[in-house]
Formats: structure tokens, C-alpha cells, sequence
């Protein structure tokens, strides 16, 4: 005698659906239980069925074994819509609701909200708790199937999972806001570079050095310091405003001198790294980096400050 176990319905990618599925319920085979999956397709909708025999299964009782099916099933389903189906709903999000960006900022943001996606559920791995996505398709699927034995996963996704299409929606919100942001950043830089490109080159070499508290010193090719009020009187060239901050000083002091060649030393200490890429995206191939090179072993710039 068999069981009816469950049915699935899918429009796309049930080759995958079918590998994923196998993999978790591939030791009720090794323990003997008779499964027997069938696929068929009726109006372009793959039919995905799986039976029991019931004499097959002798290890716990028969609602035990449903249950762990059950799991088992919601476990691969959640990480099927997360692989295949989660691009093409992210997709349409974006080109529905965000369409007055061009195509190819479109296909940035996709991007972007898939890196962040990815980070999450790096940081959510690293601290040792589930994916918070697949969490919540788990969740709703196990809850679904406890009144039901067929599932049509395009329809589900719609209609079953409001909680996880709203994350994804201010996951894709968080992206257009990075976008925008990068946006703004490569105008700003593409500004600086122009000042750079227009300013006659003040000093060949600039030494950048950091210590332990992250603090700047900048010295010059024959280890002298170039001083804060020195860097002030510098920095008047580019900015009327009162106030700056040490990195904003820095980097118009950068511009200003337009130096032929950067080296920043102990770069490994600094927390400041948007520091550091705003300064090689500006001079470029002008920029050295190291954490320990001869002049940091060697230079005695700490007897050259006055």
C-alpha cells in the first residue's frame, strides 16, 4: 500500500528542484523506505509526486516519518527559491517598481543586492545562526504543509511568503541607496582627479605614515615632517569652509601639492580603508602601500619633526 506524500508544481529549473530534493531524502532510501518520485508536466507546469510504501517504513511510526519528509522537503524547497527563484523576483522588483533607471544601473543594482544578500548570510554564518531568508521560506512552507500535501512553489512565493519579499524589498532599497552613494563618490573622485591633473606639482615625493592611535604624519623625500599649520596653509587653497577634518585635510593637501609619487606606510593599521581608496582612486599609479618597508624600518622620521 502507498501513500501520497506530497506534489509539487514548478514552472522552471525542476531538473534542480529534483537534485536538491534527492539529496535530502536520500537516507530514508539507505534505510530502506520505498520512495517513488514521478514527473510529469500538464500546461507547461512540471508535477513533481512523491509516495511512500507504507510497509517500507519500520525504523519510527508513520506520522514520524511524514514529519521528517515534511522537513526534509522544506529544507531543499527553501533553498531551491533561494537559488533560482529569488534573481528572477529581485529582477522584477527592480524593473517594476524602479524603472526610471537605465538599463544598465538596473543590472548594477541587481548586483548589489545580491553582494548584500551574500554578506548576510556570510555574517549570519560567521555567528553561527541560520540564513534569516531561508529561515522565514522554511518557516511558512513547514506551516503550509501541515494542512496541505500540494504545493504550487511560483503561487506559493507570491502569495505565502509577504514577510521574505518585503526583506527583499528593503534589501533592494539598501542597494539603490549604495548605488547612489557610489554614484555620487565617482563624481566626487572624477573632481579631485581633474584638480589633481590642473595643479602644478608642488614636491616630488610624500611619505604618509601612520601609527598606532591612526594618526597622520607626512613627510617629505628627505624624512622631514611637513607640519599641521604647514597643512593648513595648504589646505586654504582648496576649501573656504572653517572646519576640517584630519582626512579632509589630508586630502587637500594631496591635491594641492599634486606630489609625482604617494608611499602610505603601516597601512595595515589603518581603520580609515575609504581613506586609503579614495587616495589611490585620485593619484592612481602615483600611490605605493606597504606595511614594513625599509623606509619604515630604517627612516628616523621621529627625530626629523621639528
Amino acid at each position: 500500500m502507498c501513500l501520497n506524500l506530497l506534489l509539487i508544481k514548478a514552472k522552471n529549473n525542476i531538473e534542480k528542484l529534483q537534485e536538491a530534493l534527492s539529496k535530502e531524502i536520500d537516507s530514508f532510501k539507505k534505510e530502506g523506505i520505498i520512495l517513488k518520485e514521478t514527473l510529469t508536466e500538464y500546461d507547461s507546469i512540471w508535477h513533481l509526486s512523491y509516495t511512500v510504501k507504507i510497509d517500507s517504513i519500520k525504523s519510527y511510526p508513520v506520522n514520524d516519518f511524514i514529519n521528517m519528509f515534511k522537513y526534509c522537503v522544506s529544507n531543499a524547497i527553501s533553498e531551491h527559491i533561494q537559488k533560482y527563484q529569488e534573481p528572477q523576483i529581485i529582477k522584477k522588483i527592480i524593473n517594476q517598481e524602479y524603472y526610471y533607471f537605465d538599463e544598465g544601473e538596473r543590472e548594477e543594482i541587481e548586483k548589489l543586492t545580491r553582494d548584500i544578500i551574500s554578506q548576510e548570510n556570510k555574517t549570519s554564518l560567521i555567528i553561527n545562526k541560520e540564513k534569516i531568508n531561508k529561515n522565514q521560506i522554511m518557516d511558512e512552507i513547514l506551516f503550509y504543509l501541515n494542512d496541505y500535501n500540494e504545493i504550487h512553489l511560483d503561487g506559493f512565493t507570491t502569495f505565502r511568503l509577504k514577510k521574505y519579499l518585503i526583506n527583499l524589498e528593503e534589501i533592494i532599497e539598501d542597494a539603490i541607496e549604495d548605488y547612489l552613494m557610489d554614484r555620487e563618490y565617482n563624481e566626487f573622485i572624477k573632481l579631485l582627479k581633474y584638480f589633481v591633473d590642473v595643479q602644478e606639482s608642488k614636491i616630488n615625493v610624500i611619505h604618509i605614515v601612520i601609527d598606532q592611535h591612526h594618526d597622520y604624519k607626512m613627510y617629505d623625500e628627505e624624512n622631514k615632517v611637513i607640519n599641521n599649520d604647514y597643512l593648513k596653509e595648504i589646505a586654504k587653497e582648496m576649501t573656504d569652509q572653517q572646519y576640517l577634518s584630519y582626512e579632509d585635510l589630508l586630502i587637500s593637501t594631496l591635491i594641492t601639492m599634486a606630489p609625482q609619487k604617494i608611499f602610505i606606510h603601516k597601512a595595515n593599521s589603518v581603520s580609515q580603508s575609504d581613506l586609503i581608496r579614495t587616495i589611490v582612486k585620485v593619484f592612481t599609479t602615483k600611490v605605493s602601500i606597504c606595511n614594513g618597508c625599509d623606509w619604515c624600518k630604517h627612516s628616523n622620521v621621529n627625530n626629523n619633526e621639528n
